[in-house]
């Protein structure tokens, strides 16, 4: 079937008075805000691809994560240009720790930075001038007329990072995407995605896109055309070691060249229409069931030990503030919500997952789905961790604990762990020996997974 394509970029860096907090994302410690000054610009970008059958719409932007609450906003916005379909339109976030802090939920901006009310206002200011000029430019891009074009899928390698988590996946597919104009095959857009957490500049306190920004740069000078970038499972993926500004630009220089270099090259496979889309929400259950009264007994009590056994600037007495709060108040969290969403388009498989889900994942996905499988993450919203069950059984035994989300109690959240900063109270549901079992995060996500791809 013909398709048609239309792409939109927006340079959306904050800068003050438009934007009320310069406060930043991505580091746990003390409070950090921009002042002003640019590395390399932050990029939100719309592509609308549409296969006779009306627009199916990816946004993209350079930003650490889109909480629950900021994706539904955006999303019940523009649900009406993609025809009230939910598969149609998905959010997918670079990971750039070197970005804006939008939302002020998760992660906790009072947890993990010690922020005032004043400064968490300013913030959710942000996040609000955010939401519009998401909204605005999914509006904008739906709205343009569409180049006619035909759809090309490829894959090639790169290497620049490692496994943090002491797990033996790198990975180190490059999938790419490109759209060459029918009425004379010239080269429309490129699409690429890689996954390694987006670092690499180190913590500072200036705006840049990090090492996909640089790739994206990179590809755009050398071809002439918008270049788009899609995290994947990047959840235990570690860019190569020191972190500096110069090791961004120089990562995705490597990166950008190898998408180049695949462009210029042969062995491209025709992407053929319809596109068919589906979207699908699990509950992942906690390691603790909160909805039994004792059980929350037992957390509050926990949560008052830390705040006898941890100084007030410490984060771990911050969060436990927080949970005692809800439990007063609310009550704790029963489930972690995960949208997953998959477009075919004619035998390529985009299969996209919110939160950071470790490589793992992708691993088992790709050995159990013939074709063409492009793993996204951090889709739509961004809230914690998903790792496997082996992560998540080793707790503070792999890399402090962080990713599984629990230290010396698996019915705890950790100090210093993702359950900390994210605001959660306990890590998620886990087989604590051997295989996953069934109701278990490892299980729940899986099934999901194949059964949305069997659709």
């Amino acid at each position: 079937m013909p398709f048609s394509m239309s792409v939109k970029t927006l340079d959306y860096t904050p800068s003050w008075p438009t934007y009320p907090s310069l406060w930043m994302g991505g580091y746990c410690g003390a409070p950090r805000g921009n002042q002003g000054v640019t590395d390399r610009r932050l990029r939100a970008q719309c592509v609308v691809i549409d296969d006779g059958a009306g627009p199916k719409v990816m946004l993209r932007v350079d930003v650490v994560s889109i909480p629950r609450y900021v994706h539904q906003a955006i999303r019940t916005a523009v649900l009406s240009l993609v025809g009230n379909d939910n598969g149609r339109f998905l959010i997918i976030c670079s990971h750039t720790h070197s970005g804006p802090m939008i939302g002020t939920t998760r992660p906790s901006p009072y947890v993990m930075m010690d922020l005032t009310a004043a400064d968490i206002s300013a913030i959710e200011g942000t996040t609000t001038v955010f939401i519009n000029q998401m909204i605005a430019l999914v509006q904008q891009t739906v709205a343009m007329a569409r180049t006619p074009v035909t759809l090309w899928y490829k894959e090639g390698n790169a290497t620049i990072g490692y496994n943090r988590a002491e797990e033996p996946n790198v990975l180190t597919t490059i999938s790419a995407l490109i759209a060459r104009r029918t009425s004379d095959n010239g080269l429309h857009t490129v699409l690429f995605g890689y996954a390694c957490h987006a670092v690499s500049r180190g913590n500072d306190r200036i705006f840049c896109s990090d090492w996909p920004g640089a790739a994206t740069d990179v590809i755009s000078n050398a071809l002439g055309v918008q270049a788009l970038f899609f995290q994947g499972a990047a959840g235990d993926q570690e860019p190569n070691d020191p972190h500096s500004p110069s090791m961004a630009t120089s990562l995705g220089t490597t990166l950008g060249n190898a998408v180049v270099s695949m462009v210029n090259s042969g062995g491209w496979n025709a992407v053929n229409g319809p596109v068919s889309t589906f979207y699908n929400e699990i509950q992942i259950p906690l390691s603790v069931d909160f909805g039994d009264p004792a059980a929350v007994i037992r957390a509050r009590n926990s949560y008052n030990d830390r705040l006898d056994t941890f100084p007030p600037d410490d984060f771990a007495y911050r969060h436990a503030e927080v949970m005692i709060e809800q439990i007063h108040g609310d009550g704790l969290p029963k489930v972690f919500p995960m949208p997953i969403q998959r477009w075919n388009l004619g035998g390529l498989n985009i299969l996209a997952m919110s939160h950071e889900v470790l490589s793992q994942y992708e691993v088992t996905l790709q050995s159990q789905t013939p074709g063409w499988l492009w793993i996204m993450a951090y889709a739509n919203e961004t809230e914690g961790y998903v790792a496997a069950n082996g992560v998540l059984q080793a707790g503070e035994a792999k890399h402090f604990g962080y990713e599984a989300g629990w230290t010396d109690e698996d019915q705890l959240s950790g100090p210093g762990s993702w359950t900390t900063f994210y605001a959660w109270p306990a890590p998620l549901k886990f087989s604590p020996s051997g295989a996953a079992g069934p109701g278990t995060t490892e299980r729940l996500v899986l099934d999901a997974c194949t059964a949305m791809l069997n659709l």
